[in-house]
């Protein structure tokens, strides 16, 4: 498969190059698509599926063409190509159909290889083509895949036809296979037969029953004793006061949408999609649209979310590809920002403003937004920037656990849970590297706290095992929390338990009482009482806690 991985690349650069739009010349892909004489490897017989029956590639899929998506949920590269795939089925569907799009999950941590968790990731991400458990890498091995996603195309005779590995060239893909739709046009077009109801429907029609449908993060917000809440499978965020109840929630049923700009040059917003990390600045909600790719500001009136007036922070809505930054918010491109953390620079010598920190998962980066004008001191040097700018602060871009106390040399693996201690640390839930990592201030140096190994290209060194330092293993973190110095909270998300570091130790261990959660992924502190509130994702709920070791207790799912 990899000579035929390298001539698909060479094939799609060559006739789609830049341009977004366009057939090639028929010639041109008939050619390709009679060039490879490997027959596909059939699929087990034995592997669980979601939203399907067992299907077969040179049985019940045969005469069609078939595109199998290599992923593994937690992926945000496998979660990048979604959109496209979605479009791809729906336009071949209204043109009379012919492509069946199989989701084949070789998870990569041991929480994904079970059918349940695999079902709530089908249903989060609002999949409804067929899914094959390949936990064991089965069809993995047998298709010789190396990385996530990868993209495999069979023709209606069986073969394979091509293979594109990674997420950059899904756009050329998806041109080559409406191409050879009508280039080479399959046999057999008609539904494919022996699918059952769509069971993700049916657990998502489960899931709306309750409030909340997979929260992914939370805000605890002292000076209006609410929380705010990303009901992420909702497309929404919610505030809800200290009994529990729904006081305000954005955006709301009906809201118009309004022209380009509003009377102050700023960009409407009237939708979220997938959102996740939020925080509160000024009269302002500040929200990582993140599957939109911008940050978007929703403000408070008497300290609750009001009616339309959202506008965009930062982002065009497109995803971005840009490592360095320094545009303005509005100019800038971004890559599924995940959460955010706002720090007053005040404390720092020589330092002050107010910057939001942004975990970019998906350029595996840490970004900075000036919320005012900022002045950074370090080393007898000041930077200054503007604000509305946004720019790189840590991260090469490369996805590994590499750290370094120059920043654009350190690497993260999708940063995806922010806090800060109200000093000179900055702490991150690096989920795909199982690490928490530290970033100093105003230095930005990244060091490892727990978590992880000593290869920096080893993102597979992750468990379940508590202790000091790298010895400590966690599973796939996606939230953090700094309820008081010296003391850190960690949504291990996969391992589905609440954990507590001290960071002048480095020893993290397992919170005993709180039990029964389902890969929690928002953590919020209430310093006034002592409460620890959880994005209990799986369970559509948030749990609080109490540190004083009182039960758990739930709010918003039901």
């Amino acid at each position: 498969m990899d000579k035929l991985a390298a001539s698909s690349k060479a094939f799609l650069e060559k006739t789609y190059g830049c341009s977004s739009s366009g057939d090639a010349p028929d010639s041109d892909v008939e050619g390709f698509l009679k060039s490879s004489d490997i027959t596909a490897p059939e699929i087990p017989v034995d592997l669980q599926w979601v939203n399907s029956q067992p299907l077969s590639i040179h049985g019940s899929l045969s005469g069609r063409y078939v595109l199998l998506d290599f992923f593994t949920y937690c992926c945000i590269n496998c979660m990048h190509i979604l959109p496209a795939l979605h479009q791809l089925e729906q336009e071949v569907e209204e043109d009379g159909g012919g492509l069946v799009l199989v989701g084949v999950h070789s998870g990569k941590f041991s929480n994904e290889k079970t059918e349940r968790n695999i079902l709530d990731a089908v249903t989060r991400y609002k999949i409804t083509h067929p899914v094959v458990n390949d936990g064991n890498y089965d069809m993995w091995n047998t298709y010789q895949i190396v990385c996530w996603p990868t993209l495999v195309l069979i023709n209606p005779e069986g073969k394979v036809v091509l293979v594109s590995i990674g997420e950059s060239d899904v756009g050329r893909v998806v041109r080559f296979v409406k191409d050879a739709l009508r280039t080479c046009p399959p046999t057999a077009r008609t539904p494919v037969p022996h699918l059952t109801p769509d069971i993700a429907a049916d657990s998502a029609e489960q899931a709306a029953k309750k409030i909340l449908s997979y929260p992914g993060k939370v805000h605890y917000h002292a000076d209006t004793n609410s929380l705010f809440i990303s009901d992420t499978a909702n497309d929404r965020i919610l505030q809800v006061n200290c009994l529990g109840e729904i006081v305000g929630h954005f955006p709301k049923p009906g809201l118009q949408t309004p022209g380009s700009l509003d009377p102050t040059n700023r960009v409407p917003v009237t939708s979220l999609s997938s959102p996740q990390g939020l925080a509160v600045f000024g009269d302002s909600v500040i929200v990582c649209d993140t599957a939109n790719h911008r940050l978007v500001t929703v403000p408070l009136s008497r300290g609750v979310i009001e009616d339309g007036s959202a506008h965009v922070l930062a982002g065009t809505g497109l995803q971005g590809s840009d490592m360095e930054g320094g545009k303005s918010g509005l100019e800038q491109e971004i890559s599924s920002p995940w959460d955010v953390q706002v720090v007053s620079l005040d404390v720092l010598s020589g330092c002050h403003g107010h910057i939001l920190l942004v975990a970019m998962a998906g350029t595996h980066q840490i970004w900075g937004y000036a919320l005012s004008d900022i002045a950074i001191a370090h080393r007898g040097a000041t930077t200054v920037h503007k604000e509305g700018a946004m720019w790189r602060l840590a991260g090469n871009g490369e996805e590994a656990n590499r750290n370094n106390s120059y920043p654009h040399k350190a690497s993260f693996a999708q940063p995806s849970g922010l806090t800060y201690d109200g000093n000179k640390m900055v702490y991150i839930a690096d989920s795909e590297s199982s690490t928490i990592r530290s970033m100093e201030l105003p230095s930005f140096a990244v060091k490892n706290v727990v978590g992880g190994g000593f290869d920096p290209t080893d993102l597979f060194s992750y468990g379940d095992q508590d202790g000091k330092g790298t010895t400590a293993k966690l599973q796939h973190p996606i939230g953090v929390e700094c309820p008081r110095s010296s003391t850190l909270l960690i949504a291990d998300s996969y391992n589905h338990k609440l954990k507590v570091i001290n960071t002048k130790s480095r020893v993290v261990s397992t919170i005993p009482h709180v039990t029964g959660l389902l890969e929690p992924s928002g953590l919020s502190y209430d310093h006034s009482s002592g409460d620890v509130y959880i994005c209990d994702t799986n369970h559509h709920s948030v749990k609080v806690y109490s540190m004083t070791g009182a039960a758990l207790e739930e709010e918003g799912s039901s």
